[in-house]
């Protein structure tokens, strides 16, 4: 699925901090930062948010354990999502190298329950593949989820995944225990 061309005319691209700043008509996306610890703790503190993105419980307090794993954050690629209207972290997307015969990362998001059925992950994510793909940073996307997840589920086929199986008993859950995975991809060109 191609992004509209409304917002491909809109979306803008800038360098900085060895990843790219992409803009699109409402959103930044950029490298993950320090700063952006408390904005990340409203989503991180929610319970269900949490089990639905990792299958970890939230954090409870931004104790020294948690400013630890803000410091690894900062060193991995992760797009902070900034509403450009209040400078707000809304959510982040993730790309890890994904162990692929052609050049592809594993991408992976999380959004502010307050910020959610607003289009926003759905601009963010569709905005950073496009850009990955024009620029042929990357043959390929995959992404897992959750068979109970029915929303990111959603969003994954809108985004024009492929469904390609099923990682059993991929993840330990929090609460469900040993929990399968559903595996999509997505090739620059399919």
């Amino acid at each position: 699925m191609l992004v509209s061309s409304a917002l491909k005319r809109a979306m803008k691209v800038r360098k900085g901090n060895n990843m790219e700043r992409i803009e699109t008509e409402r959103l930044i996306l950029r490298q993950f930062e320090f700063s952006d610890k408390d904005d990340l703790f409203e989503i991180m503190s929610d319970e269900q948010t949490s089990l639905d993105d990792g299958g970890y419980h939230a954090s409870k307090s931004q104790d020294q354990q948690y400013l630890a794993l803000m410091e690894i954050l900062c060193r991995q690629q992760r797009f902070s999502i900034i509403l450009k209207d209040n400078q707000k972290m809304i959510g982040m997307i993730n790309l890890q190298d994904d162990d692929r015969a052609v050049s592809s990362y594993e991408l992976g998001f999380v959004m502010n329950p307050n910020y959610r059925r607003k289009g926003y992950t759905y601009e963010a994510v569709q905005s950073v593949i496009d850009y990955y793909f024009e620029h042929n940073l990357v043959q390929m996307f995959s992404v897992s989820c959750f068979p109970y997840n029915k929303a990111s589920l959603k969003l994954i086929e809108k985004l024009g995944f492929v469904y390609e199986g099923k990682e059993h008993k991929g993840l330990n859950h929090a609460v469900y225990g040993p929990i399968d995975l559903l595996c999509y991809y997505k090739d620059k060109d399919e």
